[in-house]
C-alpha cells in the first residue's frame, strides 16, 4: 500500500489518472460538439 497513497478525494493514483483520461475523452466530445453546433449555426443565421 506504501505506492498506493490515497488523495484528498479517496482515489488512488492509478484511479485519478484513469478519471482524468475519461473526463478529457468527454470534454473533447463536448468541445466538438459546441464547436460543430456553432458552425452550423452560423452557416444558417449569420451573427455578423
Amino acid at each position: 500500500m506504501a505506492d498506493n497513497h490515497l488523495s484528498f478525494t479517496g482515489l488512488t493514483d492509478e484511479q485519478a489518472q484513469e478519471l482524468h483520461a475519461v473526463y478529457m475523452s468527454g470534454l473533447w466530445l463536448f468541445s466538438a460538439v459546441a464547436v460543430v453546433a456553432h458552425l452550423a449555426t452560423f452557416i444558417w443565421r449569420p451573427w455578423f
